[in-house]
């Protein structure tokens, strides 16, 4: 299983202490440069913990003009483009990515595309976690924001 990642997912796992989930799901997660260099800024918990991880591989995007292009095109953040055109030249499983306009334009170049949620919804599914709620409690409660619609779509998918 090939899965790359942008900032957001890790980031927001790292946040409610559940960052290795993502290892317990994926195995190895690949990340381009743009991606590390955000979550190894700051103080933010990821900060810490993304450099001592083995099973974080990261990898330069050398072709910055694609990179580019699909910034400027398309309005999303580096990070996400970097991991967009990775993912495409990794013909991956899944790319990560929480961003409702990148995952159109992960989606619309036929990039398989799951988030946070959907991590957490794969997790239960596999069993390596007994509920969903808790995990959304505790994202909201770190401040992600998630519509009370989508709560409600992702309780009722985890038939919570």
């Amino acid at each position: 299983m090939i899965v790359v990642s942008n900032t957001t997912p890790i980031s927001e796992l790292a946040k409610i202490g559940w960052f290795n989930l993502l290892h317990d799901l994926f195995g190895q997660i690949i990340i381009p440069q743009e991606v590390y260099d955000e979550l190894t800024t700051g103080t933010h918990p990821a900060a810490t913990q993304v450099p001592l991880l083995d099973w974080i591989e990261v990898r330069s995007v050398r072709d910055y003009y694609k990179i580019s292009a699909l910034q400027a095109s398309t309005g999303i953040d580096l990070g996400e483009s970097a991991a967009i055109i990775l993912a495409e030249k990794l013909n991956v499983t899944w790319v990560l990515i929480d961003d409702l306009d990148a995952r159109r334009v992960a989606q619309s170049r036929d990039i398989p595309v799951t988030g946070t949620i959907g991590t957490l919804l794969f997790a239960k599914d596999r069993g390596l976690i007994l509920n969903v709620k808790e995990l959304l409690d505790a994202l909201i409660a770190g401040g992600k924001r998630i519509s009370p619609k989508l709560y409600r779509e992702v309780l009722a998918t985890a038939g919570e």
